[in-house]
């Protein structure tokens, strides 16, 4: 077996890398969208694993940021390792031998200590892909996903507000618009009008005001693996929702609604609208994610839609590779954070920000 280390310098490295993710049997979007804001992650920090048999096919890929410590040691650069925003990890085959795994964790931690990267900050995917993991896991937030059943018995399954407010929104004559293929920048503009609203009305972080570009790449890499619902009143979109597909799932991503428009429950209608479209179209699940933290107002809405069903648990993995280097950064670039002398071991009850020498600066 062969770990390989690929640079990602330009749309032409992009090509490659997706060429690569699009040779697994499930294609998941998300390790195709993070080309969305190519520019703002190239510049020498994107980076991909593949991990080769001994006939060099792809058995296991992961994309990484490789980034800078802000801070030179007679002379030594160190490194820090992150996944890319969203749902990461290894990405693999179903039927492939999980102990190729644990041989490619092996390999990656060989390489960071190789290469001075002192730590390590993973966002695994929803699929079991964190088994094996070499580091510290962490159970992150809950997330609620929900299987498609017969009509009839979904309906049952939801709880009472939630059928009262979709039979409100009915009364109301919202209608439900489905565009999966051939969307026009119309559309795209409509959705973006709304999404923007959204985070400026709900006082969302920067971080979440991209531009319309940014959705435009998300719908090209995506190469159709992906529906933007929207709800009308009239002639009016008040409500939409950009969901990525990948295999039978359906993945609920960004959206927003407009909120002159609250009182006709247009959310209750588009989630469930959502499920027809999906299994008339044969889906079996439905991802809706989880609150900003667990149990909060927003899971129990999300969780009143499956409140029979199993949620499902999205991990980050946090890992040490130089522990020596990693005390000495946290004494020098955050004097006041306090390590114990003996044990720098990752307590997941204690862990508030990972690195901990980047809390002041959060780069």
């Amino acid at each position: 077996m062969t770990l390989v280390v690929n640079k990602i310098l330009n749309e032409s490295d992009f090509e490659s890398y997706l060429k690569i993710v699009e040779s697994f049997d499930v294609i998941n979007p998300f390790y195709k969208i993070l080309g969305s804001n190519l520019n703002d992650v190239i510049n020498d920090k994107l980076r991909y694993f593949t991990f080769l048999s001994d006939s060099e096919e792809v058995l296991i890929l992961m994309p990484f940021i490789l980034r800078k410590v802000p801070y030179k040691d007679q002379s030594e650069t160190y490194f820090d390792v992150i996944s890319p925003y969203g749902y990461s990890g290894p990405l693999f085959n179903e039927d492939m031998s999980r102990g190729y795994l644990i041989e490619f964790w092996d390999e990656v931690d060989a390489w960071y200590k190789q290469n001075n990267v002192i730590s390590e900050f993973i966002r695994f995917s929803l699929d079991h892909n964190h088994q094996f993991y070499s580091g510290v896991l962490v159970p992150t937030l809950i997330n609620v996903k929900g299987e498609l059943i017969e009509k009839e018995a979904q309906w049952n399954n939801f709880k009472s507000k939630v059928r009262n407010n979709y039979r409100k929104s009915v009364s109301n004559n919202l209608i439900a618009k489905f565009v999966s293929k051939d969307i026009t920048n119309y559309e795209i503009e409509t959705f973006y009008d709304i999404y923007i609203k959204t985070m400026s009305r709900i006082g969302a972080d920067t971080d979440y005001f991209y531009d319309i570009d940014y959705f435009k790449n998300i719908i090209k890499l995506s190469k159709e693996n992906f529906l933007i619902a929207f709800v009308f009143k009239d002639d009016v979109a008040i409500s939409t929702e950009l969901i990525l597909i990948s295999g039978n799932t359906l993945y609920s991503y960004l959206g927003g609604t407009l909120a002159d428009y609250f009182d006709l429950r247009p959310n209750d209608f588009l989630k469930i609208e959502v499920m027809k479209w999906a299994r008339a179209n044969n889906y079996k699940y439905y991802l809706l994610g989880g609150g900003r933290v667990d149990y909060d107002s927003l899971y129990h809405y999300k969780k009143s839609f499956f409140p029979n069903d199993n949620d499902i648990i999205y991990y980050t993995g946090r890992k040490i590779v130089n522990k020596k280097i990693y005390k000495r950064l946290v004494k020098i670039m955050n004097a006041n954070i306090i390590l114990d002398d003996s044990n720098i071991e990752i307590k997941q009850e204690k862990i508030k920000f990972f690195p901990a020498y980047r809390i002041r600066n959060k780069q």
